[in-house]
């Protein structure tokens, strides 16, 4: 699993499909520390997002601030890789034209892989719609240029 550069900042009250990765993965590193409380994906950060963030940064040692910046993301990431690795899960939460983030970089960095070359710049915009439309087309999957669960596991298959 290839690291992706992570630019955004998340917190209490962000929302979207890179809330939805980070719970993905406070849920994965739990089988490694399960004190960690389990989380609901869904792409919403709230109090126990903000509670398992802040026990997570002070099992690894990171400032215990309850937000997802670099250190944290990329502190995520390495646990999680090394507890689920080779591939990437599908984050739990759809991301589709319009959507922006780390989640939608990941998925643009994939489908340049799959043959649907692309700028990895984490705007889902009208081209990254036509290569996901093209790739679901190929791959016998409904084409409604959503990435889901099926599209998701397609790409990391």
């Amino acid at each position: 699993m290839a690291k992706p550069a992570y630019y955004s900042l998340n917190q209490y009250g962000s929302s979207g499909p890179d809330v939805g990765l980070i719970q993905k993965w406070i849920n994965g590193v739990r089988t490694k520390w399960t004190s960690i409380i389990p989380l609901t994906v869904d792409g919403k950060f709230g109090t126990n997002t903000q509670k398992a963030v802040k026990q997570f940064q002070t099992i690894v040692g990171l400032t215990v601030d309850g937000k997802v910046g670099n250190n944290t993301w990329n502190a995520l990431y390495d646990n999680y890789a090394a507890i689920i690795a080779p591939g990437e899960q599908y984050p739990g939460v759809y991301i589709k034209n319009g959507t922006k983030g780390a989640t939608v970089k990941s998925a643009q960095a994939r489908l340049t892989v799959k043959g649907y070359p692309l700028t990895a710049d984490g705007i889902f915009g009208s081209k990254t719609l036509a290569a996901t439309k093209a790739f679901q087309a190929a791959n016998g999957l409904s084409v409604d240029g959503i990435i889901g669960n099926n599209t998701w596991t397609k790409l990391y298959a």
